[in-house]
């Protein structure tokens, strides 16, 4: 569950809590800019159907 997120043609962006990190980002298999408390995560199309 991210606080917010945004759809776009290629992906997803996502912005939420260091805690609700799930698998794949805790791991770097998808594109994530730790900035402490919060993380932004990008989710290509490719990503989603992956994991």
């Amino acid at each position: 569950m991210a606080w917010m997120s945004f759809r776009t043609r290629g992906g997803v962006l996502k912005i939420k809590p260091r805690w609700q990190m799930r698998w794949a980002e805790r791991t770097r298999q998808v594109w994530v800019l730790d900035l402490g408390v919060v993380v932004i995560s990008w989710w290509s199309v490719q990503d989603l159907e992956r994991f």
